[in-house]
């Protein structure tokens, strides 16, 4: 009757145990976008110890039966249940003193499968195997040291640790020792430490987890603003201009992305054009991204010298970027002449198509990339251009894009697809052609691109008015 009360709560424990496991476990798969895998950790640490102790309650094995009669599991169980504890001290704690944490987390790995492989060749796990519980006792003094001295900002995670380690550290070590004849027999204490350790590190796992995710929703909502203000310095329908008609398509690669462009006109005279690529992606390629908005606002003196553009913004940017980089185009469209200067500073070059004559050309002149040498001056190049023409500015992240079998989409897919548009307008041939590009990298919409993607095309048409280009 005894043995069979002492069972009672043995399963009760074990199947708490495992249930709080589970609800750990189904709680962080719903949330692992968040990124922190603690109260995964924990709850495959819970799951597996209260599904291992259940193995143990002979009551459970006569009732069920297999699983819980094959010693292999056991042995299994045994093993394996270290490493998502070590990993779950990993992600609370991080490398821990002299990276201890960390190489702890990897001995586990390679003991559980030394060790796994070791008893499938025996006719009895787990009978002799003496170097585990040494190992468990060094991985528990490792722990405890780190659990001691490592300082936390979340004094409360750590006030609980430490108490808890404490208990259960030194129960575990005991049975060890007990276990290996060092320490005579006794109680078995190890469960009722394990009870202690689990209270202890599901409050912790879920005050770690939830507080993470508290930073991380904080942060998501700044990235948000962030990504709203970008949008807000990208010109906002804006589609024709005298004998000019525009088309600007903009899609990021993150929530915020380093591709830049603008338009600025001169009235009565013709309308400047800028599009850049900062290096890098994210947070900090979209503050350069800010940095050029200004720079460029602030030559409306010279919007109708693109190369005099490029070298101011040039000087501008020396000193604030780091390690970055700009790739930029700066275009005058002279509505009066009927003509076009560039320059260029390393950036893809524009194309221009004729189909009046069937030419295509590549406007090709070209520089330094904008921001780590000072004292540039770029120069101009002139284009002629008249009724019927298109322009065509990207960003390198277009003919960069790969489709599933790693072939890149290159300057000549491009090309002849807009030969293919050229009787489109400029808003449908964009929307066409992201939508192609979309279809031939195999992704379906909503899927990240490998770079952030800007589109221009410009087309010169014929007014009513006298500044119609012939």
């Amino acid at each position: 009757m005894n043995t069979l009360k002492l069972d009672f709560w043995d399963i009760t424990a074990g199947l708490f145990v495992s249930s709080i496991g589970l609800i750990a476990v189904l709680i962080s798969l719903f949330r692992l976008k968040k990124k922190d895998f603690s109260l995964l950790n924990f709850g495959l640490f819970c799951s597996i110890y209260g599904i291992r102790w259940l193995i143990e309650i002979p009551t459970m094995k006569t009732l069920v039966g297999f699983p819980f009669t094959f010693p292999y599991v056991h042995a299994l169980l045994t093993y394996a249940v270290v490493i998502p504890f070590s990993a779950f001290l990993v992600d609370i704690f991080g490398l821990g003193l002299y990276k201890s944490m960390l190489w702890v987390f990897r001995s586990t790995i390679v003991y559980a499968v030394a060790a796994i492989g070791y008893e499938l060749f025996r006719p009895e796990p787990l009978s002799d195997f003496p170097i585990n519980s040494i190992l468990v006792v060094l991985w528990c003094f490792v722990w405890m040291v780190n659990v001691l001295f490592v300082r936390k900002q979340q004094d409360i995670e750590l006030r609980i640790l430490r108490l808890v380690f404490l208990t259960t550290l030194l129960s575990i070590s005991i049975d060890n020792l007990v276990h290996r004849s060092v320490l005579p027999s006794g109680a078995h204490l190890e469960h009722a430490g394990f009870l202690v350790l689990c209270i202890g590190l599901g409050y912790v796992a879920a005050h770690h987890f939830f507080f993470n995710e508290k930073k991380l929703s904080a942060i998501e909502q700044e990235i948000e603003i962030a990504r709203r203000i970008q949008y807000s310095n990208l010109p906002v329908n804006f589609q024709s201009y005298g004998c000019i008609d525009i088309a600007a398509r903009y899609v990021p690669m993150t929530t915020v992305a380093g591709d830049f462009y603008d338009f600025r006109i001169k009235e009565n005279a013709g309308m400047s054009i800028l599009i850049a690529d900062v290096s890098g992606h994210g947070v900090g390629a979209a503050l350069i991204g800010s940095m050029l908005k200004i720079a460029y606002a602030s030559q409306s003196e010279n919007i109708s010298d693109p190369a005099k553009v490029l070298t101011e913004m040039n000087r501008i940017l020396q000193g604030k970027m780091e390690d970055s980089f700009v790739t930029a185009c700066s275009l005058f469209i002279d509505i009066v002449n009927g003509n076009i200067l560039y320059a260029n500073a390393g950036h893809p070059p524009p194309i221009l198509l004729r189909p009046s004559d069937h030419q295509k050309r590549r406007l090709s002149l070209g520089s330094t990339v904008l921001g780590p040498f000072p004292n540039l001056v770029y120069e101009n190049a002139s284009l002629d251009i008249a009724k019927g023409d298109r322009l065509i500015l990207s960003t390198d992240g277009i003919i960069e894009t790969k489709n599933k079998a790693g072939e890149l989409f290159g300057d000549d897919c491009m090309e002849t697809f807009f030969e293919a548009h050229s009787g489109d307008s400029a808003d449908r041939t964009a929307d066409q052609f992201m939508e192609y590009l979309l279809k031939w990298s195999g992704r379906s919409h909503g899927m990240s691109a490998d770079d952030d993607l800007t589109l221009i095309i410009i087309d010169v048409v014929s007014e009513s008015d006298n500044r119609v280009l012939e």
